[in-house]
């Protein structure tokens, strides 16, 4: 008898990711997408040597790097004097303090790597504009309905579906996503059209009263991607919206020359409202009668979206692919499975959740309690900029 598949809903990063894991682990994979073709938003995406670490594990990592940008160094800027707070070697010194490269790259082009591993793998299937609607699932399986009707017999299915995920929306209907109040505007700009001293490989996070910019290489150099977070009350889903930039400029109008240069230089600015999760004490646990507590989980945005702030979205997805696919690969059982993948991963991503959500706070302060901030990070070896977050980067499926 033919083994069934596994379903994975969405072919995002993190569900092509888990598909090429276990493609490798030896498991035939089905991949159902709701969109009709796969055009990723145009923004950047950091990925840290957690990610790496375990792209280079899947034999990805050479593919993803090729049109990638190595920063040389971190630095934090004050927003409205322009200087620098606090700087951080990158490149060659962190690879080896972390045990893996840090590498910043345009998110189309870490979807375009992803899918063309993808589609090299004879084990994986994708089927394009075939949204996941529902499930039955029992203890040795799942039944998958798409929205054009049709139904996979799977052994088990993984929701990789994003914020508003149909999969979490049957599991868990009670986690919804959590509006922070906030917008994070995105934009490329070719790197000659800016000043030669702001298109270097330096990732820059410039700090200001309430809002807060980032900046750093992608496409091999040629461009910069800039990602400005600023207050918004608008509530609107969507990753293309336009956005106003004499509205975004408003919000910088006291900032230094330098950062008013980053923000002025892009023609066009997408404007989305930032949502993340709060954190759930199962993934896979159904709530809903008659869905059943079989093979089903979560896995990437759809379990743990986050805030932008500590740069760990992607990361923390592509390590869950990895646990994930070891997991399967090493039990017979793929409830048993599933529910160790949780296990493992459930207390990992709430604490980089909570990380990132107080990172917030931290990044947007005023008054004496900015420059009280600023004071402490002046004071500290630049090293610690990233030292503090060794929890997060050097994390290994090795030793998880």
């Amino acid at each position: 008898m033919t083994r069934r598949p596994i379903a994975i809903a969405g072919a995002g990063i993190g569900g092509l990711t888990a598909a090429i894991a276990l493609a490798r682990a030896g498991f035939e994979v089905e991949i159902l997408e709701r969109a009709h073709a796969l055009e990723e938003a145009g923004a950047g995406v950091q990925l840290a040597a957690n990610a790496t670490r375990c792209l280079a594990s899947l034999g990805l990592y050479e593919r993803v790097a090729a049109n990638a940008v190595t920063p040389t160094g971190f630095a934090v800027m004050d927003g409205r004097r322009g200087a620098a707070i606090a700087q951080a070697p990158m490149g060659a010194q962190a690879e080896a303090r972390f045990g893996g490269p840090f590498i910043v790259i345009h998110r189309a082009d870490l979807q375009a790597a992803l899918l063309g591993a993808a589609r090299e793998i004879a084990g994986i299937t994708l089927h394009l504009d075939r949204a996941v609607e529902g499930f039955e699932a029992a203890a040795d399986g799942v039944s998958v309905h798409s929205h054009d009707g049709r139904t996979l017999q799977a052994q088990a299915l993984i929701g990789a579906d994003g914020l508003r995920s149909r999969v979490r929306q049957h599991l868990r209907p009670g986690a919804r996503p959590v509006f922070r109040h906030r917008a994070a505007w995105r934009a490329t700009v070719p790197a000659h059209a800016l000043p030669a001293a702001l298109a270097t490989p330096v990732t820059r996070l410039w700090l200001g009263p309430g809002a807060h910019l980032v900046s750093y290489p992608v496409k091999s150099g040629t461009a910069i991607n800039l990602v400005a977070v600023t207050p918004d009350e608008r509530p609107v889903h969507g990753w293309s919206l336009e956005g106003a930039p004499d509205e975004l400029l408003a919000h910088y109008r006291d900032w230094s020359p330098d950062a008013r240069a980053l923000l002025g230089a892009p023609e066009r600015w997408l404007r989305w409202a930032l949502f993340d999760l709060d954190p759930m004490p199962a993934w896979g646990q159904s709530t809903e009668p008659g869905a059943g507590t079989g093979p089903v989980t979560l896995l990437g945005d759809a379990a743990h979206a986050m805030p932008p702030f500590l740069a760990q979205g992607a990361a923390q997805a592509i390590e869950d692919a990895v646990v994930l696919a070891r997991c399967l690969k090493d039990a017979p059982d793929a409830s048993a499975a599933l529910a160790r993948y949780e296990g493992l991963r459930l207390s990992r991503t709430a604490a980089v959740q909570r990380a990132a959500r107080s990172m917030d706070r931290i990044y947007h302060l005023s008054g004496p309690a900015r420059m009280a901030r600023d004071l402490v990070m002046r004071a500290r070896a630049g090293s610690a900029l990233l030292e503090r977050y060794r929890w997060i980067y050097g994390w290994s499926a090795e030793t998880a």
